[in-house]
């Protein structure tokens, strides 16, 4: 499965996005081109970790990876029946 779920881009992206956000704060009178700077790079960091998001289970759906829940319902299926070439059921 990986890092947390394979979901470490996201996490990364979400980290640096939140300590982005809490910067911003910080530094809107230090200079006009910082608060430009925040203006357009945090709501594109947290687009970019929402996007990792959709993005990553996408492709754990996809692929059948993704992490079982408690609610979904258990395959109540028999064992499979295998054939061999000639017909026969194999032992």
């Amino acid at each position: 499965m990986g890092y947390v779920y394979n979901h470490l881009a996201t996490l990364i992206c979400g980290v640096f996005a939140a300590i982005l956000t809490l910067l911003w704060p910080l530094f809107v009178d230090y200079a006009a081109v910082l608060d430009a700077a925040f203006l357009y790079s945090v709501p594109i960091m947290w687009f970019l970790t929402a996007v990792c998001f959709v993005a990553q289970r996408s492709t754990d759906y996809m692929h059948g990876t993704h992490p079982v829940t408690t609610t979904s319902k258990k395959s109540k299926k028999g064992k499979k029946v295998i054939y061999t070439s000639d017909g026969q059921i194999a032992g």
